[in-house]
């Protein structure tokens, strides 16, 4: 039996992430424990940032909770892991702050499983404070 398509694929510009996370944002107490939000909150969120909409099709209810579940939140947990590790430095100045080749090796063994937080190796994230507002515990994962 041949894969399900999943139709069209989003295609985001700076722009509509910006705006999506700054409406999240404001919409935070929407959200669960967990960051996750009600499809009513992805909705309104989509019709939100259609005006910075630049090329692909319109965004969706789902594929904005696809950004944000599969991207934007991972790569808060990303951070969020990277930071709690033991001798591990995170500030939203300098990111990692890798300095050293220990600090490299650190940081390679870490970005082989958690490749979202590669970009952030010497440089901070601008919308780390905002998740933390969003996702203030930490955005726990488990089956329990």
């Amino acid at each position: 039996m041949p894969p399900k398509s999943s139709g069209p694929k989003a295609s985001w510009n700076d722009q509509e992430v910006h705006a999506l996370i700054h409406y999240l944002h404001e919409h935070r107490a929407e959200a669960g424990d967990n960051g996750n939000f009600k499809n009513s909150t992805y909705h309104s969120a989509s019709q939100y940032i259609a005006q910075y909409h630049t090329s692909g099709p319109a965004k969706s209810a789902a594929m904005v909770k696809n950004k944000w579940v599969s991207h934007i939140r991972r790569i808060y947990q990303d951070v969020e892991g990277f930071r709690a590790k033991s001798g591990c430095h995170w500030d939203n100045a300098q990111g990692a702050g890798i300095s050293g080749k220990l600090d490299e090796e650190v940081f390679e063994n870490y970005a082989k499983i958690h490749p979202l937080i590669c970009p952030f190796r010497n440089r901070g994230w601008e919308y780390y404070d905002l998740l933390l507002d969003i996702i203030p515990n930490g955005a726990a994962r488990g089956t329990n």
